[in-house]
């Protein structure tokens, strides 16, 4: 039956996608179309976005930027509501405004989509624990009449589901997650003596082992464009989170055009929530023990982990630190499903943080983490073409002295499912406080995504998991209860559902032909039909060899705040699809050359688990999910091979491409250049040109006026989206870390060459 949109509402659609009934290119479908209805028009390539934190008038011949405090948004629930434990509730300062010249942006209208109300559904047994017999459950069986269930199963269940498409951490002996799984699948001990190598010292004593991270006295203030001396006074955990949340944004694909498009109820882009978990200041206690007047402290408080982080990365949603003890975290990720549950954000980050680094908490075990989340409704996730890590199904929060009929039933599951609990943690990473519910969460995803069970005290190895299935026979998704309590504390649950693969592989897109390499029509197209999305995606690697010789140019763009910054990007793309360029061992690449200053790179969040993606799709994720920084780097090549060969010549040599168009590749460097020289981005026309270009496959012109700051809006301008704009996890962007320390305070601004650098923060286009 050919199903439409105007058959079905969202709640029918994600119901039919979950039981198997509906395929996923269907699904999206239908759901872009449902959600387009009311949705705000993106700004055109010659409209750039509001500066940071800039509020821009509705009218549409409104000519000045206004400035404006990102307060929480209308309609948000007052503190008190939002705020379960010792939540913490604050307001970003205001944040500067449009640089000048910058033609301003009527503010979309609000997205009208609508959230229907909660509806009591009757309480069921417990979940089933891994040991248990498989006992099928309807979906739709746990109680959201409590105020402290957010996202639950109900009548209205599939409209409360919420979809993790960004993922990263660092945990002990792990700086990524795949270094972290690898620790979590071989059950290795992560513990050791306390670090030495951190200014001061180790915090513990002799004799006592903990699970400690590397690097916790690193950052890189660059990349974010932070004077040394400001970041210097940072909480090291302010610093890591935000590290961890920028990786969490690229994984999802969220740091470029796409980030901007998501827009909350009163219009404004960038509409993030970040909810952070947080329960110590040990940076604060060593400041003021050896403070001296006249000597800065770091601010007190943690509004740098919620508030101040959502103003240096211009999002616009709620921003709220956490401290409930070792349920900081989960809490967080409760509030977090609250606020896009309300319709407060178009999309949220959660997570957690914990360092040790006074010895007045130092204890036996003691742990250390960091992660971060990103979350959107599972609606909203399909409709975008996000790729999904896995389902957060619901959430409950409550007191266990009055828990509620939620949690007296726990949340359901369709089968049995796998706990991950506060012991489970402990045995791994340590009792890593604020940063517990993230550590869990995390790995419960990981086994989700990966179909294997890590081990716990009762499984001395790794275990295959196979899917539960129902008695009469049916297939049920893998199911994961992550469950935390604290003495005198909150008892916070979060109930995962891995998230169903397509069929076949998932299609991507593909830009337009160049001249040299015409592309033959879909056959509906020939017959004078429209062709429909699937028909214009491109296949994967592998679908038949025999189109080699029709493979057509693509655009890969690469940018970064400095040049050693993307001479590491480049490197660090060139080894993850090394793979892909020969059928032997990944052949070695000439090195990057090291940093004046002397740091490197950390690794990245996650690697690639499986086949690599097309190049299609790798392209068209860097396009349109990653931010436009000031040094830049464009390819024009027609296989991963090609770009592998590209990006080793550049890492080599990175000065030879500069100002060059040769070899298929050419490198800018923007800080001090003027951006759009030739003014472009405030002619209405160039909306049209630009579109013009992209249809005939003008790939050439394309680059040269993206090298040459024009911004470019590639998610408005490739017009896709559901299958036909998925993105796909890509390693990221790296950091060079350096030591900062309190003693680092007195460092002076940036050096002179560097005054005309622009970091995350300040994105030219």
């Amino acid at each position: 039956m050919d199903v439409t949109a105007d058959l079905m509402n969202e709640r029918e659609v994600l119901t039919r996608f979950k039981a198997g009934r509906l395929e996923r290119t269907q699904a999206v479908r239908i759901l872009t179309a449902l959600l387009s209805a009311g949705a705000p028009q993106r700004p055109g390539p010659q409209q750039p976005l509001p500066a940071y934190g800039a509020r821009r008038s509705a009218g549409p011949g409104s000519g000045a930027a206004k400035s404006a405090p990102l307060g929480p948004a209308p309609g948000a629930a007052p503190a008190g509501e939002v705020t379960p434990g010792q939540a913490r509730s604050a307001t970003p300062a205001p944040v500067s405004k449009a640089a000048p010249g910058t033609p301003a942006v009527p503010a979309p209208a609000a997205r009208t989509t609508p959230t229907p109300a909660p509806t009591p559904a009757t309480p069921s047994d417990p979940v089933a624990r891994e040991t248990s017999a498989p006992v099928a459950r309807p979906v739709g069986d746990v109680d959201v009449s409590g105020a402290d269930v957010a996202g639950a199963d109900g009548p209205e269940a599939d409209l409360d589901h919420y979809a993790v498409v960004g993922i990263a951490g660092r945990y002990p002996g792990a700086a990524d997650l795949q270094l972290h799984w690898n620790n979590l699948r071989e059950g290795r001990d992560t513990s050791s003596p306390g670090p030495l190598d951190r200014p001061g010292g180790s915090p513990l004593e002799p004799g006592l082992r903990g699970h400690f991270l590397d690097g916790a006295a690193e950052f890189d203030a660059e990349f974010f464009q932070l004077d040394a001396a400001d970041a210097a006074l940072m909480d090291p955990q302010a610093r890591l989170f935000q590290e961890i949340v920028w990786e969490a944004l690229e994984d999802a694909g969220c740091t470029g055009s796409r980030l901007d498009s998501l827009t909350g109820p009163d219009g404004s882009p960038r509409a993030v929530g970040v909810f952070a978990g947080v329960s110590s200041a040990d940076y604060a206690l060593l400041a003021a023990q050896d403070w001296t007047r006249g000597r800065p402290m770091p601010a007190g408080g943690h509004g740098d982990l919620a508030a101040h982080l959502a103003a240096r990365l211009r999002l616009s949603g709620p921003a709220h630190a956490v401290d409930s003890a070792a349920t900081s975290a989960l809490v967080a990720v409760h509030l977090a499903v609250g606020a896009l549950r309300r319709g407060e954000c178009a999309a949220a980050i959660a997570g957690g943080v914990e360092l040790l680094l006074h010895p007045s908490r130092a204890r036996d075990t003691a742990g250390e983490a960091v992660g971060a989340l990103v979350l959107k409704t599972l609606a909203r996730a399909l409709a975008d073409g996000d790729h999904i890590h896995a389902v957060l199904r619901g959430t409950t929060y409550g007191s266990p002295a009055h828990p509620t009929p939620a949690q007296r039933s726990g949340p359901s599951a369709p089968g049995p499912a796998v706990r991950e609990t506060h012991a489970s943690t402990v045995q791994r990473i340590g009792d890593a406080g604020a940063a517990t519910g993230i550590a869990a969460l995390t790995s419960a995803v990981l086994q989700l995504r990966t179909a294997t069970l890590a081990p716990t005290p009762g499984r001395p190895a790794p275990k295959a998991w196979p899917r539960p299935r129902s008695p009469h026979g049916q297939e049920l998704p893998r199911t994961a209860l992550v469950e935390l309590a604290w003495a005198n504390g909150p008892h916070v649950t979060a109930l995962l559902e891995e998230f169903p693969p397509p069929r076949t592989s998932p299609a991507t897109p593909q830009p337009p032909q160049t001249p040299a390499q015409p592309q033959p029509q879909p056959q509906a197209q020939a017959q004078g039909q429209t062709p429909t999305q699937e028909q214009e995606q491109e296949q994967e690697p592998g679908a038949g060899r025999e189109q080699a010789a029709a493979i057509r140019e693509d655009l890969v763009l690469l940018s970064a705040p400095t040049p050693a910054h993307l001479a590491a990007l480049a490197a660090r793309l060139a080894d993850w699809i090394a793979p892909a360029t020969t059928t032997g061992p990944a052949p070695a690449r000439a090195s990057a050359p090291t940093p004046v200053s002397g740091p490197t790179p950390v690794s990245g969040p996650i690697s690639a688990a499986g086949p690599l993606p097309s190049l299609g799709a790798l392209a068209r994720t860097l396009r349109t999910g990653r931010a436009a920084l000031p040094c830049r780097l464009a390819l024009t090549v027609r296989d991963l091979p090609q770009l592998h060969a590209a990006l080793t010549r550049f890492t080599a040599d990175p000065h030879s491409a500069h100002g060059t168009q040769g070899e298929g590749f050419c490198s800018a460097d923007l800080r001090s250049a003027p951006h759009d020289p030739y003014a472009l981005a405030g002619a209405p026309e160039t909306a049209d040109y630009l579109a013009a270009l992209w249809q005939a496959g003008r790939l050439e012109q394309l680059r040269r006026l993206w090298l040459s700051g024009l911004p470019v809006d590639w998610a408005a301008l490739e017009r896709r989206s559901g299958a036909g704009a998925m993105v796909v996890p890509l390693p990221p962007s790296p950091f060079l870390r350096r030591p900062l320390w309190l003693e680092d305070t007195h460092l002076s601004a940036a050096p002179a060459d560097e005054a005309g650098r622009a970091g995350v923060a300040r994105e030219p286009s």
